[in-house]
């Protein structure tokens, strides 16, 4: 290990107290998407108490840079909770805190370093893609283009001039500390309305077009669908009839399935997402049924750059043995970081110290070293690797920038 990288692990030691607090503030703070506003004062009440400059990207979001000129390593932290079961309350339970934290520790680690080159630490908003209403109604306003936070600063030029991103996320493997390399699907998001006719159920079921009939179809043909899908793919896809119209005597005039469509590459995501759209027409229009189908991205999977994990792996030697590093985990999770792989050398690595189900109430933390104490020690050994290293993704960049814009975002 060289000097700067051991003076800023001990520093990193030396302030484990204050963030060890600071991630039980966080954990104990959780908000929605484009909600963050108790978690932005956390976030700014230490930039400002260290008399660092930020930026307030996305509504919620936050940017710190430290450092100039290239290269040029981005730092993303989630920022957002979910909620609890039914919908009371609200928790972090896919560990965003800790992101947070981790990013906030690196800051105040490095913050009087000489860097050659530039860190930009982003503080993303609205990673968990729920709440819809509420972010179209942003959308609607102004206030932002789209509803995850890392797809807003993307369109709003943030990523421009980054040639690549460092990001870290708890994880549930059990037998391992570390984790590099795991995947992330991609998924689309798509909405069935079928609008039928209601009537009698008794006396005259024929005047009526049975809505629920169509729905109900459509959920076979996907349930048959999952055969034509080659495994390695990981496509996954768990359709639910999210409303009904109608009561016992009386025809459904309305039935609704959602579902996400999820795979581990685009092609096999697009080509999946084209087989379920038509799978979810034919099925209304096979029973004279109005049928209305959405379409919308969700996010894209994660292809992780291979030059940046040796780098984040060899850190991770530095904290622990080879054996507790997991390689090439299979996941079935999703994260708009999987849109910045697509655009940038991107990595997320995982760190485990946590305990119950990811999005379940009795998510916790269980190793405050492991999860607050660790990860930003890996990514800022990574990040000055990378600054003396450089691994580039800026050409190219605008053209694929364009192309993301046009054809994933359906930006005109």
């Amino acid at each position: 290990m060289n000097a700067q990288k051991q003076r800023i692990f001990e520093r990193i030691d030396q302030n484990a107290p204050e963030i060890i607090s600071r991630s039980r503030r966080l954990f104990d703070t959780p908000e929605l998407g484009y909600r963050e506003f108790e978690t932005g004062k956390v976030i700014k009440s230490c930039l400002m108490a260290w008399g660092l400059p930020f930026e307030t990207l996305s509504y919620t979001g936050y940017a710190v840079t430290l450092g100039s000129g290239s290269p040029c390593v981005a730092v993303v932290a989630d920022i957002d909770a979910l909620p609890r079961k039914g919908g009371e309350g609200r928790i972090h339970s896919c560990g965003h805190s800790l992101q947070t934290s981790a990013a906030l520790a690196l800051i105040e680690a490095m913050k009087e370093e000489p860097l050659n080159g530039t860190l930009k630490v982003i503080f993303t908003p609205a990673e968990e893609m729920i709440d819809f209403a509420y972010r179209q109604s942003l959308i609607d306003k102004g206030l932002v283009r789209y509803p995850s936070g890392k797809q807003d600063m993307i369109a709003a030029g943030v990523f421009d001039g980054v040639d690549c991103v460092l990001s870290c996320h708890a994880s549930g493997e059990p037998d391992c500390r570390f984790d590099v390399n795991s995947t992330l699907t991609g998924f689309v998001i798509f909405k069935a309305e079928y609008r039928g006719r209601s009537a009698h159920a008794g006396a005259a079921p024929f005047e009526g077009k049975n809505a629920l009939h169509a729905a109900a179809l459509a959920q076979t043909a996907l349930a048959f669908l999952k055969d034509r899908f080659n495994p390695k793919d990981g496509v996954n896809l768990q359709p639910v009839l999210s409303e009904a119209a109608g009561t016992v005597n009386i025809v459904p005039d309305r039935a609704v399935i959602e579902t996400y469509v999820r795979a581990r590459n685009q092609q096999a995501l697009f080509a999946a997402a084209d087989l379920v759209e038509k799978c979810l027409k034919k099925c209304g229009e096979a029973l004279d049924i109005d049928t209305e189908v959405s379409r919308r991205p969700g996010f894209l999977p994660l292809n992780q750059s291979q030059e940046i994990n040796a780098m984040v792996k060899q850190n991770m030697l530095l904290l622990c043995h080879e054996e507790e590093i997991a390689e090439g985990l299979l996941s079935g999770a999703s994260g708009d970081v999987g849109d910045l792989g697509t655009l940038l050398p991107t990595v997320q690595f995982g760190f485990t110290g946590v305990t119950g189900r990811f999005h379940g109430d009795d998510f916790a933390v269980c190793d405050e070293e492991n999860a607050c104490l660790c990860p930003p020690k890996i990514l800022a050994g990574t990040v000055l690797d990378l600054l003396a290293h450089p691994v580039s993704g800026q050409e190219g960049f605008e053209q694929r920038k364009g192309q993301y814009l046009k054809n994933w975002l359906g930006q005109k």
